[in-house]
């Protein structure tokens, strides 16, 4: 019986060190938020294989033009394929507004993206392509990935006007 009062100091110790199930740490929020950073700059230097990176090897995209492509490879692939053609030269802004999460190694990541520099088949410099973006983000060992990513741009049915 002796041990017994050291329990309860232990467990209360334990509960103070480690965040509960299901929660997050500041760490982990500002690890998932540096993901969108680190997407941009990839995707800056039209680098795939450095953006391809930071997904899971099975994880998958979305483009907002609807390009799919699953797992590590295939992402890298898709986005090569997309600095070749349309988004040659182009830069992109990457923020994140909110970050939530599901597990204590899984969270949503959503946000906003600006898309600059794109040109016709003439040459010509096309606006910016804004849009809205979700990162499934998923903790393996030490590090976040995307485990998905969502692209998309707001559309306003015909007849509503803007």
């Amino acid at each position: 019986m002796r041990t017994l009062p050291k329990f309860p100091a232990v467990l209360a110790l334990s509960l103070l060190a480690f965040p509960a199930l299901g929660q997050s740490t500041a760490a982990d929020e500002k690890d998932i938020r540096a993901i969108a950073s680190q997407l941009q700059e990839a995707w800056n230097r039209h680098d795939a294989k450095m953006l391809a990176a930071l997904f899971l090897t099975d994880g998958d995209y979305v483009s907002s033009t609807g390009r799919t492509a699953r797992g590590r490879d295939e992402v890298e692939k898709a986005f090569a394929t997309q600095w070749a053609g349309l988004y040659k030269g182009t830069k992109i802004t990457v923020t994140t507004t909110t970050v939530h999460f599901v597990r204590k190694d899984v969270a949503v990541a959503d946000g906003a993206f600006d898309i600059t520099g794109m040109k016709d088949s003439s040459g010509k410099v096309l606006g910016a392509r804004s849009g809205l973006s979700s990162i499934v983000a998923a903790k393996k060992g030490d590090r976040w990935y995307i485990a998905a990513l969502r692209g998309m741009v707001p559309s306003v049915p015909e007849g509503l006007g803007k």
